[in-house]
């Protein structure tokens, strides 16, 4: 492996090493070429400000002379006529300001290089002409300074000035006047007998022929591109306030879904595009910033983050991406398919996002540029509470616990003579009617619903970010520089994050076909008590609380005044003024204590940057050479303080710990691209680009902790351990390499093909198994153009597209590895080597897994462009799954990774477009997208009938999401219930029990279609966005939301507790048995108490008579749905159907009035009101919210194990230009 990888690192150095000599050469050249001149600027490239009123055109010569350094030389005589010039400019280069004085002169220049002369046009014959004037403006009635305007079919014209306006002489009414200006529709005007005109241009509409971001920074036409691609735009990022870009990416492109993981800034985002690609290594897409690859989540590893439960990780983790700064980027553009990403090979198997950061822009000198979002947010989506019935149990379990029957201890100290039971965890108890009782803690309080104790343990959250940048551009060199400040505080109390965000990017022209771009970003992060997941609260008995709880007074008592956690009521000796009265469930005290105690800080600082050369060697070759770096320095320190006095320690062991962490991770990335561009002749045209790419990845994480608690009280430090530290240390290293070549012809500029081939080497896979190769090949057919005049006027562009593409997955970082684990034994000689084969076990033949990928599309534009429509549909089929296989324990390791099985995806994807509306002031845009997948399981190892997802076994094993051959990947099976005859079978008891001799397919965790749709209103200067997106169809499992049922805390367990609520009433007999009377009954035949809460099931008993048996409704909840029982019932309970609709996004925008604007000293300011995660239009999930799941596996997203709840913000929005 050493050897291996110094091979792969001498060929990145030697990389960087020609690389260094041809930048030196390139440098040294380009001086040579501008120390040729005298300054080496020209009448272009000088600017500068003059302000001449009634002046001759002699001294405007001077003033320009002394402000530009370049010398004029003229004959007096001709410039004598003009002694009245007025010019005023700002910022304008020397060019453009002698076109101006010399407009209506006869008068022109040249230039010699720091000379400017002064020459006489020729005097031509003129015809009597017609003098016309005009202005220019844009769309918005601003005007366009420098447009072109000419004569059609003659060389006469001018440019307008710096207020749009222009005058030119035509020769008769016939004349056509010609208005250009770059980034605009050339307009054509007829003279006729008009001589004054007010022209506004549209912008060019760049659909048809935009320049797309692809592979390696590849720019491409987008209509040369035989594969889909979906762009998203700046706006689209910013305007809603997102604290990261890919939370911003909801149902904004077909065939990607996104996941945000609950708990705010700090928070990781997963995004899948197209499907699954692998059942156990699905990678998440490839993330390319300006052309290099950077770190997203790589530093965990196969075991990705938090995938494996609460006891694994407590807290919810992020991501790198949450790094890249939404205000800095200009556009995003996704690539889904194979044939798409096939230059990156096996990176990006699961498509690449490929983002583009904003760059200086030419106007009219630096510009500021200030954005600032701030929002509130709160927690939102919670689940429907009854608000009815405390604490308490159904009446057998009550008196099993030595309370009454309904639930209450008797109590002296109470007004009311009784107190709840605080230690139940079911909501079976008496009804909430405003009683005065003693408290857990002996203070009195109202026995009454408390309908938001669950809301109140989290806080009202905030979140402030402001950035400001500075750019410019001129004629060789843009640059800009920008900061970001994000302050957010989330609604987990004392959870919040700080960051900075300082950005470079700047490109500087060195000479003739020669330039250097660099970037640079660096990231500084605080995350404070980054969010710890509720899980305990939701996925534990222990974390329930009755519907009573007063959360305020939690808050206060779950810390005692000095500073330890609450005295339980069988521990008051630890502090006996503070101890609880009574027992209760310990979970809901111990989450306040872990998140408003204890401290737990990260502290992150990144750096990622690019530094690139582009060589124009000669005409049609270009050279372009990168190196990046994605380096990252990340430590946390976790001070969990002693929850009682050590005095009070027992068994040699205390609380409180303090741990400390370090990573260092760093990804080194250089590519070279060589292309060679050729018009073959008027119809042919080629393009062949070779390149080489290699990079080296490297994390490194240390940890070191106490065990067994402090020693003295809440001293953090590793000195201060109880118990023999813990320590450990991972080191991952991966390195590949790829070369590539890439072929594009196109014909007659309708049709195009391309070809691409990739060799790649990963060091994940075995010597012998680490080089493969990948094919690519699509085309792009633009029908529109070819038969335009037989197509029918509607339709305004047609394309047709095709491809294919092979491309893979190789193992992950040493999971292919056979290697001993070495430990050490401790002899009376001294330690001695101990080796053992590990649980899991490599595989020295293991090879990547192939992916074979078809996909066909079209895009159709109709009605001038008014609707449109990208559809595509794709089929593939990935072999050499790599998986885990169970093996015999003689052979020493409990499974084996080995290439088996075989998956496959077909999907569509739709996108469309349309302005429904477009007057002169208010135009409405509309979006609409679409996606579908259905990911099948071809095979698996001969003899393996199904493969359960690690994690995903739920209730005893009564549930499961499985692999099975011939079936959708990620299918739920679940025991289903006993019947007789086709009707459920209800036992002697008046439950239903599982039949556990088979399972039944239950649902699917993967949804049947997701989208979105976006609505832009403009009118005049607001504006409105919306945007809704939906999922429909798959299903959920959710064990948390059995456990609410079981325990009756939400409004559907109020059906059958009383008359009204469907409940049935009866009384029980000497034998036990329920019998049912009137409803209008008072009491049984001899007395007996009456309940009106009964219920039957439907269903028939083993004899196959109708089922009569009355079981209450406490008992059907308590026991029909009983935690982690095989018998219970899971379908409608912990298995849900997971269908919704969603409005994600508010934004109301408004432009203050330009002359308000300019009085200001601004250019630009707009105020918007904003709003994220604002309703749930539709959804099939009443009490969670479906975005709360955890983990970036593919299959997560259909587990809830408790969490955190999601949030709805609101807020305002406000950007400026200067």
């Amino acid at each position: 492996m050493k050897n291996y990888a110094r091979g792969i690192l001498s060929d990145i150095f030697r990389i960087m090493k020609y690389t260094s000599y041809i930048f030196l050469i390139v440098v040294l050249s380009s001086q040579l070429l501008w120390a040729s001149s005298s300054n080496g600027q020209t009448v272009k490239d000088v600017r500068i400000d003059i302000t001449l009123q009634n002046k001759s055109l002699k001294e405007a010569f001077s003033q320009i002379s002394k402000k530009g350094g370049f010398e004029f030389i003229y004959n007096e005589g001709m410039v004598k006529p003009y002694q009245e010039v007025n010019i005023s400019a700002k910022n304008k280069t020397i060019a453009d300001i002698l076109g101006m004085l010399l407009l209506n002169t006869r008068l022109d220049y040249k230039e010699q290089q720091d000379k400017i002369i002064v020459i006489e046009k020729p005097v031509v014959e003129r015809p009597i002409t017609i003098p016309v004037t005009g202005k220019v403006v844009d769309e918005k009635g601003s005007p366009l300074f420098g447009a072109t305007v000419s004569i059609k079919g003659t060389a006469i014209g001018t440019r307008t000035d710096e207020n749009g306006v222009f005058k030119l002489d035509v020769a008769d009414k016939k004349a056509i006047i010609v208005v250009s200006y770059i980034g605009y529709q050339k307009k054509e005007i007829a003279v006729n007998d008009q001589t004054t005109f007010n022209i506004a241009l549209a912008p060019l509409d760049n659909k048809l022929n935009d320049v797309v971001v692809t592979s390696f920074g590849i720019k491409q036409q987008q209509k040369a591109l035989g594969y889909a691609t979906s762009t998203i735009s700046a706006k689209d990022i910013t305007e809603a306030g997102s604290t990261n870009f890919a939370s911003a990416l909801y149902g904004k492109a077909a065939g990607v879904i996104v996941r945000t993981q609950p708990g705010g800034a700090s928070s990781g985002v997963s995004i899948q595009i197209r499907g699954i690609n692998s059942i156990n290594y699905n990678q998440p897409p490839l993330y390319v910033v300006d052309g290099v690859i950077i770190r997203n989540q790589q530093q965990y590893g196969q075991a990705g983050f938090n995938n494996n439960g609460f006891y694994t990780d407590q807290r919810i983790e992020g991501n790198g991406i949450l790094d890249i700064n939404p205000d800095d980027i200009e556009t995003i553009n996704i690539l889904k398919g194979g044939s798409a990403t096939a230059l990156y090979g096996s990176d990006g198997e699961s498509g690449v996002i490929v983002i583009t950061t904003k760059k200086g822009v030419k106007g009219k000198g630096p510009t500021v540029d200030f954005n600032y979002y701030g929002t509130e947010e709160q927690a939102a989506f919670l689940p429907n509470y009854q608000n009815v019935y405390g604490q308490g149990y159904p009446v057998d379990v009550n008196l099993e616990v030595g309370a009454s029957a309904d639930g209450t201890f008797p109590d002296a100290n109470s007004p009311s003579g009784w107190r709840p039971n605080f230690r139940a965890y079911a909501d079976f108890g008496p009804k909430m009617l405003g009683q005065k009782v003693q408290w857990w803690d002996g203070s009195i309080q109202s026995y009454s619903p408390q309908p938001n104790n669950y809301k109140d343990i989290f806080r009202t959250g905030f979140s402030s970010s402001a950035n400001v940048s500075l750019s410019n551009k001129t004629e060789n060199s843009d640059y800009r520089i920008s900061y970001t400040r994000l302050d957010y505080d989330g609604i987990q109390r004392e959870s919040g994050v700080h960051k900075n965000t300082f950005g470079l990017n700047s490109s500087l022209l060195l000479s003739k076909g020669v330039s250097v771009d660099l970037v640079a970003n660096y990231v500084n992060t605080i995350t404070d008590n980054r969010p710890y997941q509720t899980n305990r609260l939701a996925d534990s008995f222990d974390g329930f609380f009755g519907r009573e709880e007063h959360m305020g007074l939690v808050e206060q008592k779950y810390l005692t005044s000095d500073g330890f956690e609450y005295v339980p009521y069988n521990q008051t000796q630890r502090n006996p003024a503070e101890a609880f009265v009574f027992n209760v469930r310990p979970n809901l005290y111990d989450y306040f204590f872990s998140t408003l105690k204890d401290q737990y800080t990260e502290t992150e600082n990144r750096l990622y940057s690019s530094a690139t050369l582009n060589w124009e060697i000669i005409k049609d070759l270009k050279l372009r050479l990168r190196m990046g770096n994605d380096y990252t320095a990340r430590n946390t320190d976790a001070e969990n303080y002693n929850n009682y006095p050590v005095a009070f320690n027992t068994g040699g062991t205390s609380t409180g710990a303090y741990n400390v962490t370090s990573g260092i991770y760093s990804i080194l990335y250089g590519d070279a691209l060589l292309s060679y561009s050729k018009k073959i002749n008027k119809d042919f045209s080629a393009t062949l680009t070779g390149g080489f790419t290699a990079r080296h990845e490297s994390y490194l994480d240390q940890a070191s902790g106490t065990t067994e608690g402090l020693v003295a009280e809440n001293f953090f430090s590793l000195s201060n351990s109880t118990g023999i530290l813990s320590t450990s240390y991972q080191r991952q290293y991966l390195i590949k390499k790829g070369t590539f070549g890439l072929l594009d012809l196109s014909f007659k500029d309708y049709l195009f093909l391309e070809a691409a081939y990739r060799q790649e080497v990963s060091s994940t896979l075995p010597p012998q198994n680490n080089t493969y190769y990948y094919p690519a090949i699509n085309g792009s057919f633009v029908f529109s153009d070819l038969l335009r005049k037989s197509l029918p006027a509607f339709l305004s562009y047609g394309k047709l597209r095709l491809s294919y593409t092979q491309n893979g997955n190789p193992a992950p970082i040493y999971a292919s590895n056979i290697a001993y684990s070495q430990t050490s034994l401790q002899t009376i000689n001294g330690s001695v080597p101990q080796l053992s084969i590990p649980s899991a076990y490599g595989n020295n033949t293991l090879q990547p897994e192939r992916k074979h990928e078809y996909e066909i599309g079209t895009e159709l534009r109709f009605l001038n462009d008014r609707l449109g429509a990208d559809v595509s549909f794709y089929t593939n089929k990935i072999t050499n799954q790599i998986l885990g296989l169970t093996t015999a324990p003689s052979n020493g390791a409990a499974s084996q990774i080995v290439n088996v099985g075989t998956i496959g995806t077909k999907g569509l994807d739709v996108a469309l477009n349309a302005t429904p509306i477009l007057t002169g002031n208010f135009k409405w845009d509309l979006r609409l997208n679409y996606s579908f997948f259905n990911t099948k399981v071809y095979a698996l190892a001969p003899d393996v009938k199904e493969l359960i997802m690690p994690g995903s076994s739920f209730e005893g094993g009564a549930i499961k999401i499985v692999a099975r051959p011939g079936e959708e990947l990620g299918n739920i099976y679940a025991y289903p219930i006993q019947t007789l005859n086709g009707k459920p079978l209800v036992d002697a008891n008046g439950y239903y029990d599982n039949d556990q001799t088979r399972y039944v397919k239950s649902g699917n965790i993967n949804p049947k279609a997701a989208g979105g749709v976006s609505n832009t209103f403009t009118y005049k200067s607001f504006s409105l966005t919306t945007l809704v997106d939906y999922r429909f169809g798959g299903q959920l499992i959710s064990t948390p939301l059995k456990y609410g049922i079981n325990a009756g805390m939400y409004t559907s367990t109020l059906k059958y507790r009383d008359t009204q609520d469907g409940g049935l009433t009866y009384y029980t007999n000497a034998n036990g048995v329920n019998v049912q009377l009137p409803s209008s009954a008072t009491s049984g035949p001899t007395g007996q108490t009456v309940y009106h809460d009964g219920l039957i099931q439907s269903g028939v008993l083993a004899d196959g008579k109708a089922n009569n048996i009355i079981i209450s409704a406490a008992d059907y909840y308590f026991n029909q749905f009983d935690a982690g029982d095989p018998n219970s019932v899971n379908q409608g309970t912990a298995i849900y159907n997971n269908s919704y609709v969603k409005l994600r996004e508010v934004a109301l925008g408004y432009n203050l009035p330009k002359g308000l604007v300019k009085n200001l000293g601004l250019s630009k300011v707009r105020f918007s009101l904003i709003g994220r995660n604002l309703l749930y239009i539709y959804r099939t999930l009443k009490n969670l919210d479906p975005e709360t799941t955890l983990g970036n596996q593919w299959y997560n997203q259909g587990i809830d194990n408790g969490s955190i709840p999601s949030t709805r913000s609101y807020g305002f929005s406000l950007n400026a230009t200067f």
